[in-house]
């Protein structure tokens, strides 16, 4: 079966005569995946059906019902399918079952094994970022491994691992690998929150996959909970990585081009972090959300050396139409920056791994509004936590103040210590495996 046909298919009003007879059923060339993509949201209950009616009013004139219009109509046109009410739920209902997810056990002869990392090259920069890391791990395990891009062929290998397959199975030449002989074999790395649309997107690959892991550990929750063979995988410190492990110098670069030259010049081995340049740092991509919460701190960071990059994007970010878009620019910024500021895209309280676990690789204080548990990383002891109209305040004291910059000293210590000795891209790695049936 070619998958991405369900996409290519043209959205339209439904037949009224066949919403008549059954307003439930669903027909067409693409039933089987409107059918799996439908029970899933069922099982979970992420399906917020009063909501959706509310907010599209053709719904109601369909005829159809709500659930099923998403996923013949909705899904195509990158409708809203949740609401944080539902989310929130959920989450509750798995914190439980996270807690209790056990470490992956060691295998007897990793040498029998090779993974094969597929990623787009058309996507964004730190999906091969993440792809990369993982490399390093399987390289620790001592499993040999290669990435690849769409161009390629499938490799002889043990494992597929395809990284965001909202973004490889669906640009350029990543079209020809959607397909159910592929999919079927492959373990499938979703990347994305689940109230969005390209989680939707993707839900079609997952449904089919061998196996799906999700660097949010809620999201491998909630995909078990509709009978989906998934894992937590969280991609993490390898001393092989040399871009974040042992970065460049990186002050010809041009994301640095706007800091001074005792900035751009600046060693950051073995300084203590009240000696870092730059007070606070910011990188990331555009939401109204971000945008209002920004525009409030503006003046109360304007005392202090702040660096916000604040993107708008329209294309995948890549080196080629951003300077940030690679490893070397954030290594480069986060070794120069007292203190990364996360703040989320909307009202979902995820816990973002990728921009955090590179803050404590290169040993920089995260400051972040509220996230949902992590089962290792903790408020006050790896990093600082607080309500978004109190960041500043904190951040000021942190970055200016002797018995803050004490306290941050302790703080990016223990993170560090504890992200090099419990999240490795090797245990990553070994996961990976294991998802795949390796024993």
């Amino acid at each position: 079966m070619d998958l991405l046909r369900f996409f290519n298919m043209t959205p339209s009003k439904p037949d009224a005569a066949e919403a008549v007879r059954d307003p439930r059923a669903l027909r067409g060339d693409n039933d089987a995946i409107a059918t799996a993509v439908a029970s899933f949201l069922t099982r979970t209950g992420l399906f917020d059906r009063e909501a959706y009616l509310r907010t599209y009013p053709d719904v109601a004139k369909s005829g159809l019902d709500p659930l099923h219009h998403f996923v013949r109509v909705g899904i195509h046109l990158g409708r809203q399918f949740t609401t944080l009410p539902t989310i929130a739920r959920l989450w509750r209902e798995v914190l439980r079952e996270v807690a209790a997810t056990p470490p992956p056990v060691q295998l007897a002869d990793p040498k029998r094994f090779h993974a094969a990392i597929y990623v787009s090259s058309r996507g964004n920069f730190f999906m091969r970022e993440i792809a990369d890391v993982l490399k390093a791990g399987f390289d620790d395990l001592g499993v040999r491994a290669d990435v690849r891009d769409e161009t390629g062929q499938p490799a002889d290998a043990t494992h597929h691992i395809v990284i965001a397959p909202h973004e490889f199975f669906v640009l350029g030449e990543g079209k020809r690998w959607a397909n159910d002989v592929f999919v079927s074999r492959a373990i499938v790395f979703s990347t994305e929150q689940i109230q969005t649309q390209w989680f939707a997107r993707s839900l079609v690959f997952l449904l089919r996959a061998k196996a799906v892991v999700d660097m949010n550990e809620q999201n491998a929750a909630i995909l078990r909970k509709a009978g989906v063979r998934a894992a937590a995988v969280q991609p993490g410190y390898s001393a092989g990585f040399a871009p974040l492990s042992k970065p460049r110098d990186g002050a010809s670069l041009p994301a640095l081009a706007s800091l001074t030259m005792a900035a751009r010049n600046f060693d950051a081995a073995g300084a203590p972090l009240a000696a870092r340049p730059l007070d606070v740092l910011f990188l990331g991509s555009h939401s109204p959300r971000r945008a209002a919460l920004l525009a409030g701190y503006a003046e109360k960071f304007s005392g202090l050396n702040a660096f916000i990059y604040y993107t708008r994007m329209t294309v995948p970010l890549d080196p080629a139409n951003n300077p940030t878009a690679s490893t070397n620019a954030t290594a480069a910024l986060l070794q120069r920056s007292k203190i990364l500021l996360n703040v989320h895209r909307d009202e979902y309280t995820y816990f973002e791994w990728w921009r955090l676990m590179q803050a404590f690789w290169l040993q920089t204080v995260v400051v972040t509004e509220p996230c949902f548990p992590h089962t290792l990383y903790k408020p006050g002891t790896h990093y600082f936590e607080e309500a978004p109209r109190h960041i500043p305040h904190l951040i000021d004291w942190l970055a200016r103040s002797a018995d803050g910059q004490a306290r941050a000293e302790d703080v990016r210590r223990r993170a560090f210590e504890d992200f090099a000795a419990h999240s490795t891209a090797k245990s990553a790695a070994l996961t990976l495996l294991q998802a795949g049936g390796a024993q």
